[in-house]
Parts: C-alpha cells; sequence; structure tokens
C-alpha cells in the first residue's frame, strides 16, 4: 500500500505524528485481506473482529511532509484465535525504512471473548506467511 505524508499527518514541525504509522498500518493490513478476497466488513457483520492486542514499534527515521511511503505487510505466525504480521514503512524514493512494527491481533467476539479464527481466514493468512514460520 502507497500513501503520502500530508500536511494532516504531520506536527508543527514537518514530521510525521508517530500515531499516523499505526493508521497507515491498519490501511495496508485492510487491504491485505481485501486483496485475498477477504472482507472485514463482512467478518465483522458474521460477528469476528480483529483486535491488536500487542504491538512493538520502532521509529527509524522520520517521515517528512510529502514523502511517498510504501506499507509492506508480511505474516509471521497463525494460531487459532491470533495472528502475528510484521509491517515496514519505508520511503519511496529510496527504500529507506522509516518504521518497523510487529503486531498480533486477536479475533474476538462483539463482546469482547476470543475466538476462533475463521477457517478461510486462516487458510488465507497461512498461505501468505513467510518460509520458515511455525504456526
Amino acid at each position: 500500500v502507497k500513501t503520502r505524508a500530508y500536511y494532516a499527518d504531520t506536527d508543527a514541525g514537518g514530521v510525521v505524528y508517530y500515531a499516523n504509522y499505526l493508521r497507515w498500518m491498519e490501511m495496508a493490513r485492510f487491504e491485505l485481506l481485501e486483496q485475498l478476497g477477504l472482507s472485514l466488513t463482512e467478518y465483522a457483520r458474521r460477528g469476528f473482529v480483529f483486535a491488536v492486542a500487542h504491538l512493538e514499534i520502532d521509529y527509524l527515521t522520520p517521515t517528512l511532509l510529502g514523502d511517498e511511503v510504501e506499507i509492506e505487510t508480511q505474516v509471521e505466525n497463525v494460531r487459532r484465535v491470533r495472528f502475528m504480521m510484521k509491517q515496514t514503512v519505508r520511503r519511496c524514493t529510496d527504500g529507506q525504512a522509516l518504521a518497523a512494527a510487529t503486531m498480533t491481533l486477536a479475533c474476538v467476539s462483539p463482546q469482547g471473548k476470543l475466538t476462533a479464527l475463521p477457517d478461510e481466514l486462516a487458510s488465507a493468512l497461512l498461505a501468505q506467511r513467510k518460509p520458515g514460520c511455525h504456526t
């Protein structure tokens, strides 16, 4: 997924505000699932919600106003009720890694109770998983 650092994404110094990286990463996860033919909207209608249960992020170098960035998303691990993804934000002009995150998403019911991932979602995520990762 590609986007640009707009004025609304930055602080007074023209540097992207840290929370906006999380928004970009959310956009990239959404788009990945859509590309796999999986709709988060449809899962929500069916009672499956995916909540970030754990997040580690490293801010590596500032993203500046006007920078075009690409968000790479890789599936790292898939379990019964959760899956882990690694995401990297890179500047398009030079490929510089700007931020890198690893997050675990849990499948929960609308009441907040852990529930098993839908079979088709687990299968699609496993197919996208990086070689060498274990379930």
